[in-house]
Formats: C-alpha cells, structure tokens, sequence
C-alpha cells in the first residue's frame, strides 16, 4: 500500500504557554549506559487509518491495549499500539512525530517528526535517544545533554496514553500505522531492565520511586501530580506561576491530561478563543467532563464533542504519565501537587 499522501502534510503548530524557554533547564548527572543494539529504531512506517487497522488485525487488537496517541493535526491526530510497535521498538521516527516509550520509566510520548533519531541507551534511568549528528537527547524531557546541540530542547507534541478500544469509538477516522504482518505483539514487560536500574541516580524521596505521577512542564515550572490524587478528584483546577491549568483523568482508561483552560475554534471555522471551567460530569461515560459555561461534554483529549461548544478544543499543556523517580531525576526543582 502506497504512503497516504496526508503523511507530506505538516503537523499544525501547538500552542504552548507565553514564556516558554527553549533552552534546557539543568538535569541531574546520571551514568550513561550505552547501548544502542538494545533496541532497532522503527523508522518512517506506512501508515493507515485506524478503523482499516481494526479490521486488519481485529484478532489481534484488544481494547485494553494502550496506545498512544496524538491528539491534534490533520485527522485528529492518530494511534500507536504498544504491543505492536512502541514496545518492540521503543523510538519511532517518522514523519507524524519521534514517539517513545520507556515501560522502567513508565512513559510514552512524542516529539516533532524526523527520521533521525535512534535508540542509544539510559542515563537517569531514562531512555536516550540520539541524533543523526552524535547529539544525545533524554527521551523525557527531549533536553540534549552531549554534543553538538547540547541544551536544546525538543518540540513535544500533543498526546496522551489511552486505550485502543476507547480511541477506536471516538476517533474511528484518525491516523495508523499499516499493521503488517511483521508486526507481532510483544507483551509488555513485567519487570525492570537491568541496564535502566543501574543508571538511575540517588532517588528523590519525596514520593516512593515508583509512584504514579502526571508531570507536567510549562516551560519555566516542573510540577508532579500524583495520580492517586488526580483519580480521586477527577478535575483539578490548579494556579502555578500565576496561570491557572486543568488536569483531567479518565477513570475507564486511566488516562491523565493537562491543559490551559481556553478552548479554541475548530480548525477553519471563525471565533475566539473562550475560557472554560470543566468538572465532572460522569466518570463512565466516553466524553465524562462539562463546562459551567456551556454545559458542553468534552472528553479527555481536550476536544468538546457534544453542546455549544462542540469541536473546540483545550490547548494542551507539555504533560506526561511518568514514574516519580524518573521525573525527578530530570527535574530536580519539582513542586508536587498536594505537598
């Protein structure tokens, strides 16, 4: 199957919070284990729609495998099935996003497309990445720490951890990768690498190292939710630095976000942006968040599916579902919520 002509679109620009920096905040110094033949680099796949992969490997797909998946540009954005690309690969470069995943750190994400990353080792008990120019980059942060283009932070993308089955219902229509026959699953790990372990640092213990946290990054402040707290509370409204955000979780699929309460126009229709106020309106249901404003359902990408404000969309903040000690490692002046 030829590559989908959509895959030469570039990805919309994200809005990030005024005062964004772009230089790299200090991290802690951590051993560098190197090895970059841990892992093969899946490097620019063919890509599919989601509901056509459904289909294809229908057998093979269940709906509590995570995914994860970006949730802004052409399409919506799209879907990565752990099992059958991000664990066997951990680094996926391609021309939608580098994505990662570090099951020892607890985290998936991605950065701006590009072919030229690979898989390189741990440092702080993070994955890294490396550059097809020798820089080495933290597959958390995107912070380079060695080589030519050390400091430099990458651009994240919009995304969340989910599960298939959810993403499926609600965005049938988004972008996949071509689920050849090639690509087997391969079941999640069930314990730590040993190489990840012995690059960890003193750990932070501010919270046990492998507690759940949403860390999120608004380019000046690190800050740690655990998920305990955000589970409990299902909507947190929090002001840091003087701007207030919102961190959302989604019980059914254990999926935590965070956003800047303003909800922006679809993509080509007219109007300014508005504030919000979200709470919860059912934990059950697929889009389980209302606003006061409008009394509109939204769901936990950010996007409001249902009422007056149907098709406007939050605008993401830099956040990621990641273990404590690993956030910490890479941001030492965190705050933590509730602390």
């Amino acid at each position: 199957m030829r590559r989908l002509a959509l895959r030469h679109l570039t990805i919309v620009v994200f809005l990030i919070t005024p005062g964004v920096i772009q230089a790299a905040d200090p991290i802690k110094e951590g051993s560098l284990i190197v090895k970059p033949e841990a892992f093969k680099t899946l490097v620019n796949p063919q890509c599919s729609h989601c509901r056509d992969e459904a289909q294809r490997r229908a057998k093979d797909l269940r709906d509590d495998d995570r995914v994860l998946s970006w949730i802004r540009g052409k399409y919506d954005g799209g879907a990565i099935p752990f099992r059958f690309f991000l664990n066997p690969y951990r680094v996926i470069s391609d021309t939608y996003g580098v994505f990662v995943y570090d099951p020892d750190a607890g985290y998936a994400r991605g950065y701006a497309p590009s072919l030229d990353f690979t898989f390189h080792g741990w440092r702080n008990g993070i994955m890294v990445m490396k550059h097809k120019d020798g820089t080495l980059y933290s597959c958390l942060s995107g912070v380079a720490f060695e080589g030519p283009q050390k400091g430099r932070r990458l651009e994240v993308i919009p995304t969340i951890t989910t599960n298939w089955g959810f993403w499926i219902k609600q965005y049938p229509g988004t972008v996949a990768y071509h689920m050849f026959d090639k690509y087997q699953p391969v079941e999640l790990p069930t314990a730590a690498n040993a190489d990840s372990q012995k690059s960890r640092p003193k750990l932070d213990d501010r919270l046990p190292a492998d507690t759940p946290v949403l860390g999120v990054f608004d380019g000046k402040t690190a800050r740690a939710y655990p998920l305990s707290q955000l589970a409990k509370e299902g909507v947190i409204h929090d002001t840091v630095d003087n701007n207030v955000r919102v961190l959302l979780w989604q019980e059914s699929t254990g999926t935590a976000a965070a956003y800047w309460p303003l909800a922006l126009p679809a993509e080509g229709k007219a109007g300014k942006p508005r504030g919000v106020t979200l709470l919860v309106a059912s934990k059950d249901a697929p889009a389980p968040f209302t606003d006061e404003e409008s009394d509109s359902l939204w769901d936990i990408t950010g996007r409001a599916t249902a009422g007056e404000m149907k098709g406007r969309t939050l605008t993401w903040l830099d956040s990621v579902q990641v273990k404590w000690f690993a956030w910490a490692a890479e941001y030492p002046e965190t705050t933590i919520y509730g602390k």
